[in-house]
């Protein structure tokens, strides 16, 4: 008598979909019984068949290697039962039959004795293998476009719930218990108390957070409304608002990312160029000293009645010291300067928004006959899996065909980006830049350190310098000659020297006839 293991097995999306692991054992005892086999084995599974890491089979694979199972067959109702993945499940199709152990679906069977009828055994694995590849690029299609659209459709971190708005779209909400805990915890490190006595004071409270994962909660850009989409083939990574309320500010998030990095040499992607940047002294990191050409630093020294007074100065050559207030009045004046005025504004933002409808106007035809291609090649492939499965065409020839469609695919949807973002993307940047130019004095003074030095980067194409009397810089950002409104702070003096505003006395002036700050 014949000896056979029955396997049943079902995933949970396939339960949702009426499969059933009573009704597969129902169906290979009634084949045994007629065919008189003994059933020595049953193997019953609620995982996925993509890959072979599954409990009960490595538990059964250990019993055969062992030899303390003897079995002769192993049976499942289809191939798709047994393996949705075809170089795997071929692979194990030869293991097992090394070991004496024959392989059979009984809705498709096959005699491995034969050697064409290896190729009917890859079609059947081909099919479902070719099934998970179609849905899993969907799903990764779908999270990718979620995640564009401002929506986290994946587990969410610690601190929100998984929730569906009225559209019925994955969202996330704060958890009422965990999302104050990760503002607590945020709060904390700004404050300069170490991770560890944060850990110990939760963990006192019964909420228990890692060292690895307050490591990450730290880091995650979600916490203050942001979500990162990764960057795929050429689609660069990019940082988009999200559609969920944040748990901290954007301001508290960056005081957090300064402080991780301490005293080190910034590396982070989060972490600004000077570690050490400080609101008292905004413009650190960007004066020159004339003398030496190495940047300045600041800091604040003593009168002889004890108040502390702020200066820019150089620590290379010792040569050059600046008055820290008269620099900020003069750079205040200098933004003052740079901001468009509302009739130009109005201007700009018109010729912008008829550059958009005409882009938009200029690229429907081509993006139609691009779309209609898409849509023909996608046809095609449907049609060469079914001939294929219709033994109308070779596993091979498919392979061949579907490899060439899919390079035709790539190439037309790389068009479709370029004709849907390329002149869409810029014209939105220049928005924002306008945007920023009608409130650039106001946003430099509200904004963080890091964003400060954004702004002065984005301005000064090269740093400061002073020459004694002048505060010089050799190029402003070419952007600004786009604006014949600006001042751009030249005046009447030649360029690449700013007016009046900065001349600026390089000397301190005597201790105590100066403002003074507290400390």
């Amino acid at each position: 008598m014949k000896k056979v293991t029955i396997m049943c097995r079902v995933s949970s999306d396939e339960q949702a979909r009426g499969y059933s692991l009573d009704d597969q054992f129902d169906r290979l005892t009634d084949y045994c019984k007629r065919w008189g086999y003994e059933v020595v084995h049953v193997i019953r599974e609620d995982h996925s068949a993509k890959s072979f890491d599954r409990p009960e089979w490595k538990k059964w694979m250990k019993l055969v290697k062992k030899k303390e199972l003897e079995t002769d067959e192993l049976l499942v109702t289809s191939w798709d039962r047994f393996s949705r993945d075809l170089t795997d499940g071929l692979n194990v199709v030869r293991d097992l039959s090394k070991r004496g152990i024959v392989p059979q679906a009984i809705e498709q069977p096959v005699d491995l004795n034969i050697p064409d009828q290896w190729i009917m055994l890859a079609v059947y694995m081909a099919a479902p293998d070719v099934d998970n590849q179609k849905r899993s690029i969907k799903i990764r299609r779908g999270v990718r476009q979620g995640l564009k659209s401002g929506y986290w459709p994946r587990k969410p971190f610690f601190g929100f719930i998984s929730a569906r708005n009225e559209e019925g779209k994955h969202i996330i909400l704060h958890d009422p218990i965990k999302a104050p805990v990760v503002k607590e915890i945020f709060e904390k490190v700004a404050k300069g108390i170490p991770q560890n006595e944060i850990r110990a004071d939760l963990a006192e409270r019964g909420i228990k957070v890692s060292r690895n994962n307050m490591s990450k909660i730290l880091k995650r850009m979600i916490y203050m409304g942001k979500i990162e989409v990764p960057a795929l083939e050429k689609e660069p990574m990019r940082i988009v608002e999200g559609r969920h309320e944040p748990i901290v500010s954007e301001t508290l998030f960056y005081e957090v990312q300064q402080a991780l990095a301490g005293n080190r040499k910034a590396r982070g992607k989060f972490e600004p160029k000077y570690t050490k940047l400080r609101d008292d002294f905004h413009l650190r990191g960007v004066l020159n000293c004339d003398k030496c050409a190495h940047t300045m630093t600041a800091s604040y020294s003593k009168g002889k009645l004890g108040k502390r007074y702020g200066y820019y100065h150089c620590n290379h050559c010792k040569k050059q010291r600046v008055s820290a207030i008269k620099v900020h009045k003069a750079f205040d004046e200098f933004l003052k300067s740079l901001q468009i005025e509302p009739e130009m504004l109005v201007l700009y933002n018109a010729t912008l928004a008829d550059e958009m409808k005409m882009s938009q106007v200029d690229n429907k035809p081509e993006l139609k006959t691009l779309k209609a291609k898409l849509e023909q090649i996608e046809a095609r492939l449907i049609k060469s899996q079914d001939l294929m499965l219709d033994d109308m065409l070779e596993p091979a020839e498919y392979v061949s065909i579907k490899a060439r469609h899919l390079k035709e695919k790539k190439d037309i949807k790389e068009k479709i980006a370029d004709l849907k973002t390329s002149k869409k993307e810029f014209i939105e940047l220049a928005q924002s830049g306008l945007h920023l130019l009608e409130n650039i004095r106001q946003t430099y003074h509200e904004g963080a350190i890091y964003l400060k030095h954004k702004i002065v980067g984005s301005i000064f194409m090269e740093q400061l310098s002073f020459d004694g009397k002048n505060c010089r810089t050799p190029k402003l950002n070419r952007i600004f000659d786009l604006f014949p409104n600006i001042d751009k702070g030249l005046g009447k003096v030649k360029r690449g020297q700013l007016n009046e505003i900065f001349q600026l006395s390089p000397s301190a002036v005597r201790q105590g006839f100066e403002p003074w700050v507290p400390d």
